[in-house]
């Protein structure tokens, strides 16, 4: 052991004294492509581990019948992430976001060693049982700590282990979505960093760096392989306005129900008893719409290719899916409890974020209020316009972040015909929060 960590020292220090002759910039470019190679490959390992989980535990059910399994699933991910949480880990590593912030602002961005992996194992677990959260929380987390932890590691100083942290968060968040102007305008929108050419250059690098990875190792596909028909119309413009305020709507609910389920979670002492109370409400809830069901990937790409039949595979109400009321009375359900869902697994113990389920509860809004009008009204409005257009419009008002939201929902699709709809929602649906609610879903948690 002593000569393992001699020659470790060693290693070290020849390291440190090679870096020296690189300039600042240089040095921090060379640490950029490690940042992002690294957050890159730690997110292709998330990414299958939940796959795994997922065809591991419900490949095999029956379409037509609704399994029994839906509702122990999560409560099984969810103490298994709260135990690992509570005696391995023993720190609070829940909403991944917010805790990046909170080190940024108070602890020098310093982040401990243990988030650079915790979060990983602890989210696969809630989310592969079926936990109704979002993995990119999570993956932003161990992307930041493995910056910030570099960043120690070559003891840099706050400026730039503060520019490695930020170089992580966008590399992981570029590396989830394949999109890396989403991973470099989200550390600038959401963790508010400093642009200037010395800050710009690594971020671009890291993000680029990490996407490059996914593409090799993935393939170039887009997350939602969509083939977009129907560009943006001047005669829906209207139908686009009331879009932007319904998303308005649905993000100051989103935000002001997860707030209050939270704080009831938080007065119950006894885990075990937070077990059962969300356990309860998580089976339930996917027991009656398996869209629920984990992150809900899968159900956005088959609502999106227009696909609503297979929404209700698993389904209690699988007979119902040719009736139209029935179609809409379900959609509108999936939305409204997608908060609740998202809300009771965090409140139990689970481990995920609310990335994913905005997007979730975006796509579902703009898919019912077209299906409605076109069952109701007899119009022919494209849906996967719509639902592209409700995912950035529910994700702007829920995050306080507009011009993530339009670039994220371009690069996941290529649909960068929809510039102006998208711009036009998302402005509309942050105007309406933030009027109604300042904070977005981070900084409110932040500011408690």
């Amino acid at each position: 052991m002593s000569r393992t960590k001699h020659r470790a020292e060693l290693l070290y220090r020849y390291l440190i004294i090679a870096t020296k002759r690189l300039t600042d910039r240089q040095l921090m470019i060379l640490l950029a492509i490690v940042v992002g190679l690294a957050a890159g490959l730690a997110t292709y390992v998330f990414q299958h581990t939940l796959e795994f989980f997922r065809f591991s535990l419900t490949s095999w059910f029956d379409i037509d019948k609704a399994s029994v399994l839906y509702f122990f699933y999560p409560v099984v991910g969810i103490v298994i992430a709260t135990l690992f949480v509570r005696y391995v880990v023993r720190d609070d590593i829940s909403e991944g976001v917010t805790r990046v912030l909170y080190a940024m602002s108070k602890k020098g961005s310093r982040i401990k060693p243990h988030n650079c992996y915790s979060s990983i194992i602890a989210s696969s677990a809630t989310i592969g049982f079926g936990g109704s959260v979002g993995p990119e929380a999570p993956i932003v987390l161990t992307g930041s700590a493995i910056g910030s932890n570099i960043g120690r590691f070559m003891r840099m100083n706050y400026k730039n282990s503060t520019l490695l942290l930020c170089c992580g968060a966008a590399a992981a968040l570029s590396a989830v979505f394949k999109a890396p102007i989403t991973g470099v305008v989200f550390v600038l929108e959401i963790l508010m960093l400093d642009i200037t050419v010395a800050s710009i250059i690594p971020l671009l690098i890291s993000a680029v760096t990490a996407t490059t990875l996914m593409f090799f190792l993935n393939g170039f596909d887009p997350v939602f392989n969509l083939n977009i028909l129907h560009s943006f119309e001047l005669e829906h413009l209207p139908y686009y306005i009331v879009l932007g305020l319904i998303c308005g709507l649905m993000s100051y609910y989103f935000t002001q129900i997860n707030s209050k389920i939270g704080q009831l979670f938080a007065r119950i002492k006894s885990m075990y008893r937070r077990w059962i109370a969300g356990g309860l409400i998580i089976g339930v809830l996917i027991f009656l719409f398996p869209p629920l069901y984990g992150e809900g990937y899968e159900s956005l790409a088959d609502l999106m290719h227009g696909n609503v039949d297979a929404l209700f595979n698993n389904s209690m109400f699988f007979q119902y899916r040719g009736i139209g009321w029935v179609v809409m009375l379900y959609l509108i359900a999936s939305l409204f409890f997608k908060v609740v869902a998202m809300s009771a697994t965090n409140g139990a113990g689970g481990v995920g974020g609310s990335f994913a389920p905005s997007l979730f509860v975006g796509a579902f809004t703009g898919a019912t209020m077209v299906y409605g009008l076109n069952y109701f009204f007899g119009l022919e409005l494209p849906i996967i316009p719509f639902t592209l257009v409700g995912m950035a419009g529910v994700m702007s008002g829920v995050m306080n972040a507009p011009l993530t939201s339009i670039f994220l929902i371009a690069e996941l699709t290529n649909g960068y015909a929809l510039f102006v709809p998208l711009m036009l929602v998302a402005a509309l649906s942050f105007a309406l929060d933030y009027y109604l609610e300042p904070y977005s879903i981070y900084t409110k948690k932040l500011s408690q």
